[in-house]
C-alpha cells in the first residue's frame, strides 16, 4: 500500500463527519487443489479494499470500495448510509500506550511457490495410492499474506501484517456399504513444507475404519476428538456473542459469574499465542488484544464485544471487534484455548465397556443452537467395547444440549491439539444416545 489513499478517504470524512474511521487491507493467495487424485486447480487471488465508518449526528454510516480512485465518493455513500443508520453507542479509540509483540507474520511464507505446493500434494497422493489403489485422494493447500491497517479521527494508525498457510487431506473409499471419508486439517501462520503426516494420520484412521461394527439406539458415553469439539464449542460461541446477548437471543445473557459449564472445564480466548491462527495485537477496531478468560472452572466471566456491542451492553470492550474491509465489525472470537484434563486418550479408551469416539460430524442438523442443541450425523466414529476399538459405525446420530452435555463431564484429555484456531485436548461426556438406523 504505497499510496496514500487510506489518508486521503479519512481527510476527507474528516471535513464532513463527527469522527471516522478507515480500514484498508489487501492480500494475496496460493491455493493449489488436489481432487478425484489428480491435480485440479492452481489459482493466484489479489484483494485490496478500503472499508469507512462515520459517525454523523450521532448515527453510523459505513461504506466499502475496491475502486481506490474517488475517496469522496466513498465518503459520500458512507454520509448517505449513516442518515438511515443505527444510533452510536462508542467513540474511536486513541493509539495505545502499548501494544503487545504478537508473531503473525513469517516472511519465508512468500517462498513457498505453487509448485512446491503441487509436489507436496504429489507425494500425498503418492502416498495414498501406495496405501490403496481404490482410495481417491483430495488435497487442497494454501499460503496467504495479508496487511491491515486501521486509522480514526482519534488519532489511531496502526498496520501489521500476517501470514497463513492450510492444508487438508481427503481420504474417500466407495464401498458396498457406503461412502468412507476420512479427513485432516492444518493451519498455522508459517510455512511447512510437507502434507504426508496428515495423510499418513488420515491413511491411519481409514484403515482403522475398514470393519464396521453393528450399532444400535443407545445411551453411551463419547469421546469428542478435537476435531469433533466444534460441535459443542459452536452454540456456546454463539451464545457468546455479545449481538445475541443484547438481543436477548442468547442463553447466556445476564449469567456473567455463573456456573454454567463443569468445574473442570476452563475455556480462554487468547490472541497473544505466536504464529496460531487466530493471533493480532490489535482487533480490527484498534483496541488492544488481550488473553481474556470465558469460563474459568465452568463459570461463565464474559462475553464477546465489539465497540459497538460493549457500549449496547455497557461494558468495556473486549478486543473482538473483527471484519475485512467490505463488512462492519462483528464480534467474533480469537484462539480459542481450553485447559487440559488429567487423562490420557488411550486411559479413556481403556475405561471404556462399550462407547463411541467421534472424529468429525456432518452439518448441525435441525437443532436450535441458540438454545444450546445440536444434532448431527456421525461422518466417522469409532465403537469402543472393552477398551478396543472395533471398527467404524455408520448412519448414526447423535443429539444433545451442549449446557447438558458440558455440565456433566466424565473426563477431560491431557494432551492438546490445534485444530484451526482451537486448541484443545479430547473430551469424554455421558449420558448422550446414539441414534442408529436400520
Amino acid at each position: 500500500m504505497s499510496d496514500r489513499i487510506a489518508e486521503q478517504v479519512l481527510q476527507a470524512a474528516c471535513r464532513r463527519f463527527d469522527a471516522a474511521e478507515v480500514f484498508e487491507e489487501a492480500g494475496e493467495t496460493v491455493s493449489v487443489r488436489f481432487e478425484d487424485s489428480r491435480l485440479k486447480e492452481i489459482r493466484t487471488q489479489q484483494r485490496r479494499g478500503v472499508g469507512l465508518r462515520v459517525i454523523g449526528e450521532g448515527r453510523i454510516g459505513f461504506a466499502s470500495t475496491t475502486d481506490l480512485r474517488e475517496p469522496q465518493r466513498l465518503v459520500e455513500q458512507a454520509g448517505a448510509s449513516a442518515a438511515f443508520g443505527d444510533e452510536a453507542r462508542f467513540e474511536m479509540p486513541g493509539r495505545p500506550a502499548e501494544v503487545p509483540h504478537v508473531a503473525t507474520c513469517d516472511g519465508a511464507m512468500e517462498d513457498v511457490s505453487a509448485e512446491q505446493m503441487v509436489e507436496m500434494g504429489r507425494e500425498g497422493l503418492e502416498m495414498s495410492r501406495r496405501a490403496n489403489e481404490d482410495y481417491l485422494f483430495a488435497c487442497h493447500l494454501t499460503r496467504a499474506a495479508h496487511r491491515q491497517r486501521v486509522l480514526n479521527t482519534a488519532g489511531l494508525d496502526f498496520a501489521y501484517e500476517s501470514s497463513r498457510m492450510s492444508a487438508s487431506v481427503e481420504v474417500e473409499e466407495v464401498r458396498d456399504d457406503g461412502l468412507l471419508q476420512v479427513y485432516e486439517y492444518r493451519t498455522w501462520s508459517r510455512p511447512f513444507d510437507s502434507v504426508s503426516d496428515l495423510t499418513r494420520t488420515a491413511l491411519e484412521k481409514a484403515r482403522d475404519a475398514a470393519a464396521v461394527a453393528p450399532t444400535r439406539l443407545e445411551a453411551m458415553p463419547m469421546v469428542f476428538t478435537p476435531k469433533a469439539l466444534g460441535n459443542l464449542w459452536y452454540p456456546i460461541e454463539t451464545a457468546l456473542n455479545g449481538k445475541l446477548v443484547h438481543k436477548g437471543s442468547s442463553v447466556l445473557r445476564g449469567r456473567i459469574d455463573e456456573q454454567v459449564l463443569d468445574p473442570r472445564i476452563t475455556i480462554t480466548d487468547n490472541p497473544t499465542i505466536d504464529w496460531a491462527p487466530g493471533s493480532c495485537p490489535l482487533d480490527d477496531e484498534g483496541v488492544v488484544a488481550r488473553r481474556r478468560p470465558l469460563f474459568e472452572a465452568g463459570v461463565l466471566r464474559t462475553y464477546l464485544a465489539d465497540l459497538q456491542t460493549a457500549g449496547l451492553l455497557g461494558i468495556d470492550p473486549t478486543g473482538h471487534g473483527f471484519r475485512s474491509y467490505s463488512s462492519r465489525p462483528s464480534p467474533s472470537s480469537t484462539n480459542t484455548v481450553v485447559e487440559p484434563g488429567d487423562t490420557s486418550f488411550d486411559e479413556m479408551l481403556a475405561g471404556m465397556k462399550r462407547g463411541l469416539v467421534i472424529e468429525h460430524t456432518l452439518g448441525s442438523g435441525q437443532s436450535n443452537i441458540l438454545a444450546g442443541e445440536f444434532s448431527v450425523n456421525v461422518a466417522l466414529g469409532f465403537l469402543v467395547e472393552g477398551g478396543e476399538v472395533q471398527g467404524r459405525v455408520k448412519d448414526c446420530m447423535v443429539a444433545g444440549n451442549v449446557y447438558e452435555i458440558l455440565g456433566q463431564v466424565e473426563a477431560i484429555g491431557s494432551e492438546r491439539q490445534w485444530f484451526g484456531s482451537t486448541w484443545a485436548p479430547p473430551i469424554m461426556v455421558g449420558g448422550l444416545k446414539l441414534a442408529a438406523r436400520g
